[in-house]
């Protein structure tokens, strides 16, 4: 029983990326994508022509758990990787920006051992509970339970040595393999960028706050990689790290009406990340149409068919972990209006967010 209810909230809490039915092509594998006019080009693997001349953005999907196998889609609607593409073949000074989908990240860990985290000295008061003080420390510490993958010999990219249960930390050694690759096929450092969305998005910002000798710089998505729960040790952790460095080269895009299952995961409890040396900060609307309801950007009406899932106060209690009254709404009526209203997470996967490439491209010209 217990395993069943933590699949439920696994599901409705941890799941920071939707999955929507692709009306175009699928992808599997890690390339370069460009998009234009409606049409996808994608190009399998490592290799570009004219290496040293190219602007690498390493885009990192969301979610905690990502499998081996999951795909991509190449469509004009709810894809966040065409969205992003229409950036590939802009020049900025002379070379080439391309957008380098990462399908690595299922290489840091399966993430099926949270019931390990529950029991033994993981126990909270002498319960099996998750969502405790014990069980997030333990997600966030040493590989102790995490089940290591394998890959191919062939694979140019082996799998890492891990240094958590948390999947989101061990990708960090992915992407830092990622840039190695490509600066060992002639694609000077200074010109490699890694960007993400949701998890991607924090992990991104990591990456420059624990790691900025990896990538020039990092360009920020919507980031939140922890529970819908007002005392989650999770999200100390991740922004401890960031809160930590003495100087972010990032661009970070977020809005208070984010809607993900991140509590306090909205700018106004993150916009001190922009105010770090070197980084900067984009705010995304509020729901500025005229029922209140949906996203308007210069003229363009978003089109986000899923509605905010956070956004109201409540509060947890770590006696009951991830039993059901251990959650309870203050003002059921807020909640109540909040959703019916749609979602910013994801609203870098409609087209209307296009206008903002627009802050991408700036930002990556200043920092070469």
């Amino acid at each position: 029983m217990i395993r069943k209810i933590i699949l439920l909230i696994l599901f409705s809490v941890f799941v920071s990326s939707t999955v929507l039915a692709c009306e175009g092509r699928e992808i599997k594998k890690s390339g370069f994508l460009y998009y234009k006019d409606g049409k996808g080009k994608f190009i399998e693997g490592y290799d570009i022509e004219n290496p040293q001349d190219k602007i690498i953005m390493v885009f990192n999907r969301g979610s905690w758990h990502v499998k081996k196998g999951s795909r991509f889609c190449i469509q004009k609607n709810n894809s966040m990787q065409s969205v992003l593409a229409q950036l590939s073949g802009t020049i900025i000074d002379g070379k080439e920006l391309v957008v380098w989908i990462n399908m690595e990240l299922w290489k840091a860990g399966l993430y099926t051992h949270e019931n390990k985290c529950v029991k033994g000295e993981h126990m909270y008061k002498g319960k099996k509970l998750y969502f405790t003080p014990p069980y997030w420390k333990c997600m966030w510490g040493p590989p102790t339970y995490i089940k290591k993958v394998k890959t191919s010999k062939d694979d140019i990219l082996q799998v890492p040595e891990y240094v958590s249960n948390f999947p989101l930390k061990n990708r960090a050694a992915i992407n830092s393999a990622i840039a190695d690759i490509f600066v060992k096929k002639g694609t000077p450092r200074n010109q490699l960028f890694i960007s993400g969305h949701s998890c991607g998005g924090i992990g991104s910002l990591r990456m420059e706050a624990v790691f900025p000798e990896v990538y020039n710089a990092a360009i920020s998505l919507n980031p939140n990689c922890w529970d819908n729960i007002d005392n989650d040790l999770m999200r100390e952790f991740q922004l401890d790290e960031i809160r930590g460095a003495e100087k972010l080269d990032a661009l970070t895009f977020h809005g208070e009406m984010d809607g993900a299952s991140s509590y306090l995961g909205i700018s106004s409890y993150m916009r001190w990340i922009g105010d770090k040396p070197g980084a900067e900060w984009v705010e995304l609307p509020v729901h500025n149409s005229p029922n209140g309801k949906e996203f308007i950007i210069n003229g363009v009406e978003c089109k986000i068919k899923y509605r905010m899932n956070s956004g109201w106060k409540i509060k947890h209690n770590w006696d009951y972990g991830h039993k059901s009254k251990a959650w309870t709404v203050v003002d059921p009526k807020e909640k109540a209006e909040m959703k019916k209203k749609a979602a910013g997470h994801n609203i870098a996967s409609d087209m209307c967010f296009t206008p903002y490439l627009e802050d991408i491209k700036k930002f990556i010209a200043k920092k070469l």
